[in-house]
């Protein structure tokens, strides 16, 4: 079996298969909002509210933050680290009479600087309005009174320093001062301890204006200058947010599932999937409507192409009948002036013709195989040898010997089989083809009967062309080969070119031989 390599899916084919999806893009699409819905829905709703606190220095009062134009700087993402910390939140529960453990409260704390500026912007979240508001001024009020205490003991410290440096100073004040004392007058010693005593005067002097500093200088960590408000809307869950989440995730749940299904679905859905998981090349995608006439066209010019193609063509259905199929390529071919014999090697498929006479009775030798052959109006060179609606297995040799006196007499036949898994006598039909090509309905046959299909016709040594990829639901000959013409009581022509009617057809019976000795009746 001839067959080339399948080449992978693009980008097409991809778009292909969600255009083909839409409806399950659709529906996860909606189920997306849905779930995002309800989700919304049943979610606590939380709200949010935010105090903002003008954060001060608590030493010098010529600062700034960090970035302006002072000399020194406070540094707030220190400042905000603070205000989540365990003694910040230990203090805010303390304000708020909860025994919500401090790390659950902090967790709860959201921290902000607005640039440029020494402001915390101090937000507590909660399902409750009011629980929101105070619970952002009660971390707001703890993290000054935190900064607050933390400044006094600075300054606490600082004092004792001072003034145990002080002590120190005065003692050697008191020794360098009884020295001088008992110093001569006008000595160098004397001027010596006089230096001494100037200078620790001095000392003690600028540690006292320090102390004195200290003591008297209130120091102020900051202030609340916005107060938190009582929040009116929840800011959270966000429901154009939570919708736009659960559209993109059906979005994307449905082209996950649309490409799935077109790559490992069990029914043929698209050309390059068909190529690429049975290796049979697809000579035409067939589209509905009457482009599909320029693409048997098409196909037509490619069959024909070279030495002039298969004499006897095979066109066995994988998955529905290939009558259609056949009967529409046989009146492309007769439309560029081949003669042309469609035949039909299974019952019905072509009621646009008469049933009767038909290949079983040219088989049984009723009637001569001129007879049998409907021309079709409007179809010059067409020629339909139906199967006259009988049922049950045809003599193969006999059907054989019948191709071969139209491969003497005509340019083309084409040989309707029936579908390839109603029995192995679709494989002997197509063996006394010189090629065969597969009419495989999209959406309707299935990947397993196409792979074998092929191999069967491999294995018996038919030539496999390749197949035809055709519309759902195209099963029937369509009035536009011109089949249509032909009617039950349609006028038939011998041999001699003399038409008959059909009651005349039984006196073929005195004129025609059997062909091949298993005919049947």
């Amino acid at each position: 079996m001839d067959v080339t390599t399948p080449a992978p899916g693009d980008l097409a084919d991809h778009l292909t298969a969600l255009r083909r999806g839409w409806f399950v893009l659709a529906c996860a699409a909606l189920l997306g909002l849905i779930a995002a819905g309800v989700v919304t829905t049943l979610l606590p709703h939380r709200y949010r509210a935010t105090t903002a606190v003008l954060v001060l220095p608590t030493g010098a009062q010529d600062v700034n933050a960090t970035g302006g134009r002072t000399k020194e700087s406070i540094n707030l993402d220190t400042e905000a680290q603070l205000v989540k910390s365990t003694a910040v939140a230990e203090r805010a529960r303390t304000l708020l009479h909860v025994t919500t453990p401090p790390a659950q409260l902090a967790e709860a704390v959201d921290v902000s600087v607005p640039p440029n500026s020494t402001v915390l912007q101090i937000a507590y979240s909660a399902t409750d309005p009011a629980a929101a508001r105070v619970g952002s001024h009660a971390f707001a009020t703890a993290y000054l009174a935190n900064r607050s205490d933390s400044a006094q003991a600075a300054t606490n410290a600082t004092v004792r320093a001072l003034r145990e440096q002080a002590n120190r100073v005065n003692a050697e004040l008191r020794s360098t001062t009884g020295k001088l004392a008992n110093a001569e007058p006008n000595s160098s010693a004397h001027a010596l301890l006089d230096a001494q005593r100037r200078n620790l005067t001095g000392q003690l002097g600028t540690l006292g204006n320090r102390i004195n500093d200290a003591t008297t200088t209130a120091a102020s960590a900051g202030r609340i200058i916005t107060d938190a408000a009582t929040p009116t809307r929840p800011t959270s869950p966000s429901v154009p947010v939570n919708l736009a989440a659960g559209l993109l995730v059906g979005l994307l749940a449905g082209a996950a599932a649309a490409l799935a299904a077109a790559r490992f679905g069990r029914r043929v859905r698209s050309a390059a999937n068909l190529t690429r998981r049975t290796g049979v090349p697809v000579l035409a995608d067939l589209p509905t409507g009457p482009a599909a006439d320029r693409s048997f066209g098409r196909l037509r010019n490619e069959l024909s192409a070279g030495d002039g193609g298969p004499a006897v063509l095979a066109v066995v259905g994988a998955g529905g009948t290939g009558a259609a199929v056949a009967s529409r390529l046989a009146a492309a071919f007769a439309r560029a002036g081949q003669d042309t014999v469609l035949v039909a090697a299974a019952g019905g498929g072509l009621p646009a013709v008469p049933d009767r006479p038909g290949l079983t009775d040219v088989l049984a030798g009723t009637v001569g195989l001129p007879t049998a052959l409907h021309p079709v109006d409007g179809r010059p060179g067409l020629a339909v040898l139906p199967a006259d609606g009988t049922t049950g297995a045809l003599p193969i040799p006999a059907v054989g010997a019948v191709l071969d006196r139209l491969r003497e007499q005509r340019t083309t036949v084409l040989l309707a089989t029936p579908d390839a898994a109603d029995g192995p006598e679709t494989q002997a039909l197509a063996a006394l083809a010189d090629a065969a090509i597969l009419a495989v309905p999209r959406r309707t046959a299935r990947y397993a009967v196409v792979r074998d299909a092929a191999e069967h016709l491999h294995r018996v040594g038919t030539t496999l062309l390749g197949a035809v990829l055709t519309a759902p639901g195209d099963t029937a000959a369509d009035d536009s080969t011109g089949t249509g013409a032909a009617g039950s009581d349609v006028e038939r022509s011998d041999s001699s070119g003399t038409h008959r009617a059909p009651d005349e057809v039984a006196e073929d019976g005195a004129e025609a031989a059997p062909v091949g000795s298993s005919a049947r009746a």
